[in-house]
């Protein structure tokens, strides 16, 4: 397995999400929390499935800020000009010394496993469901 995410969400009666995501690439693992809304991942979803346009395209989702205090960005990209993708994951808890966890690193995935990610995460109904899980596929 090249790196598989989860996402859990638990959702207030005024609809406010917390957001546990889970991200996994060998023997490697990163955690991060973050507050957002219901549809907080569906401009990301959009990106992922038209992406790529051409080997310039990128799909960015990003975090910061938030009341968890943890950062996380995803970007989705071309890594050579034949057009193989990857997703770029960057998490930081954003903790004083010597608490402090960042983590950086790139997952392997084919275009159409990235377009998946991005109709899963589309039809995702937050409030019914409360994960979701995906799983780079490789060639």
């Amino acid at each position: 397995m090249e790196g598989k995410i989860k996402v859990a969400a638990s959702v207030d009666y005024d609809k406010d999400c917390i957001f546990d995501v889970f991200i996994r690439k060998d023997n490697s693992e990163t955690h991060i929390t973050f507050d957002g809304a219901v549809d907080t991942w569906q401009g990301f979803a959009k990106q992922l499935i038209g992406f790529p346009r051409n080997v310039a395209d990128t799909a960015v989702f990003s975090v910061e800020g938030n009341s968890h205090r943890d950062t996380l960005l995803l970007a989705a990209y071309c890594y050579d000009g034949a057009g193989h993708t990857a997703l770029r994951v960057a998490t930081d808890n954003n903790a004083d010394l010597p608490a402090r966890c960042k983590m950086e690193f790139s997952i392997r995935a084919e275009a159409a496993s990235l377009n998946k990610l991005g109709r899963l995460l589309l039809g995702w109904s937050v409030e019914n469901d409360s994960e979701i899980v995906w799983e780079a596929q490789t060639s």
